[in-house]
């Protein structure tokens, strides 16, 4: 028997005509005028639930029942519609949950613009246990050093160098008997070599950053 041989004749609209377009029934599935009870079997629901649909939100329907008359719902209009109305609801969820880590993202001064901004509270705290375990890991195996050790090391080889250099027309004078003006050009290129360096460190805008790295840029100021 042909599988609309008993379905009521009915039109519908572009919209209906959508949905049905985008979710089709379920392969294997044929298509039925039902009851409200047994549509809400269908749909895994309650036939209160798919009354309010009907009154409330649209659902659509192939023939109005009252006054004793049956409400007939053809199966998939119910089905496309139900699944419509769930994907928007889903969507509506999803952007509103977007917001929210947005203005979250905002309140803990990150940038809107990030990837990290679209991650809830709970995957940011997921992301930064993992940074911190990483580096902890990395840490143990010798591969990442403070940042502390780093500058406070720096700070004693600049100390060293520039001690080395302000000393070195003094030592030139008196170990190669050298003369005022060999002095003064000893003096002259110490300084440039100082203010190179100083340059170097101001272009990586080191200035700009923590106090222990602008101690560093101090050593090389003339």
């Amino acid at each position: 028997m042909d599988e609309t041989t008993d379905l009521i004749a009915v039109e519908i609209d572009d919209a209906l005509r959508s949905m049905l377009e985008r979710f089709p029934m379920p392969r294997g599935v044929r298509d039925a005028d039902m009851n409200q009870e047994e549509i809400a079997q269908a749909l895994n629901t309650t036939v209160n639930t798919i009354a309010k649909w009907i009154k409330q939100d649209a659902m659509p329907v192939v023939q109005h029942g009252g006054n004793g008359k049956a409400y007939i719902l053809r199966l998939s209009h119910c089905y496309a519609w139900k699944k419509a109305r769930d994907a928007a609801d889903s969507q509506k969820v999803q952007h509103n949950k977007a917001q929210i880590n947005a203005l979250q993202a905002e309140f803990l001064g990150l940038d809107t613009e990030s990837p990290m901004a679209g991650l809830s509270a709970r995957q940011r705290e997921e992301m930064a246990r993992a940074d911190i375990t990483w580096s902890k890991a990395q840490h143990m195996r010798k591969q990442l050093v403070p940042l502390e050790d780093v500058v406070s090391v720096l700070e004693a080889v600049c100390t060293k160098v520039r001690e080395g250099i302000e000393a070195m027309p003094d030592r030139l004078e008196r170990e190669m008997n050298l003369s005022p003006a060999q002095v003064a050009l000893v003096v002259r290129v110490g300084k440039d070599i100082l203010q190179s360096i100083h340059d170097r460190i101001d272009e990586a805008e080191l200035q700009e950053r923590d106090i222990p790295d602008v101690e560093v840029q101090k050593q090389w100021m003339i």
